[in-house]
């Protein structure tokens, strides 16, 4: 039997310094939908204001059709910036939805609710670019959640594109990241990010909300630090994924050392 998600298990800590953009995508205009990340993103929301303290107004909630390409970067070129006080505010973003690779596999695009396929660069959001567009205000730190892949697959293993395209960039990845960044992903290179059909959810997602809760504690001093979540969402991820005949192992950049949160 699947535990559900608890959010309400974790202590509310209002934070008028952590400000929080969700985006979740389960049914796209031109392509194959991403089962459960509306769901996915709509839970998400409910743990940033349990486990970081982000107040209602601080929060920017985008699905479906909310998060066509025109409303994503209102929110990242006007709302965002007008939030973040240079140094002092900390910048919480969670994506659940497709991802793709540019032809020659050097760009990652996260496909917004009206991209097309076959026009990345003109319809999708360019992971740099979103990152660029968060780095130059200087906030205090950023904590990026993804729960998506760029193998040209969905979690029902349908193809978003005649055929799938694979990524050939791998530390340069890295380099182009900021310091202060803190970035989870759902999966690594072409592997496929998988439906967790009996939880409804996406299998990362799930078990990244479930380590909030407290399951990622592992020393019990109610701090989940980045490595503790990092081993518990690779553990069950993987274990999962193996039960569906899959491979998929989460990725991370940035402080293993650091907390992340306290509940």
């Amino acid at each position: 039997e699947i535990e559900p998600l608890s959010p309400n298990k974790i202590r509310n800590i209002n934070s008028s310094n952590t400000v929080a953009i969700i985006i979740g995508i389960e049914k796209y205009a031109e392509t194959a939908p991403a089962t459960y990340a509306n769901r996915d993103a709509k839970f998400f929301a409910e743990y940033a204001r349990k486990a970081f303290g982000v107040k209602r107004n601080n929060m920017k909630l985008l699905i479906n059709e909310q998060a066509t390409l025109t409303q994503t970067f209102k929110v990242l070129e006007k709302w965002l910036p007008a939030q973040i006080e240079k140094n002092k505010t900390n910048v919480l973003v969670y994506f659940a939805g497709h991802g793709l690779a540019s032809e020659d596999g050097k760009e990652l695009y996260l496909l917004v609710h009206d991209s097309d396929t076959d026009l990345l660069r003109r319809t999708a959001l360019a992971r740099k670019d979103l990152f660029d567009l968060i780095s130059k205000k200087n906030p205090a730190s950023v904590k990026m959640f993804f729960d998506t892949c760029y193998s040209g697959t969905t979690r029902e293993e349908k193809m978003l594109l005649a055929s799938a395209r694979g990524i050939t960039i791998k530390a340069d990845i890295e380099d182009d990241i900021p310091n202060n960044f803190t970035i989870f992903s759902a999966s690594q290179d072409n592997q496929i990010s998988s439906g967790f059909k009996e939880a409804k959810h996406g299998i990362f997602s799930y078990y990244l909300m479930k380590g909030m809760e407290g399951k990622a504690d592992t020393n019990k001093d109610k701090e989940i630090s980045n490595a503790e979540l990092l081993n518990y969402i690779t553990k069950n991820v993987a274990n999962k994924a193996l039960e569906l005949g899959r491979t998929q192992i989460p990725s991370f950049v940035g402080s293993k050392e650091e907390n992340l949160l306290r509940y």
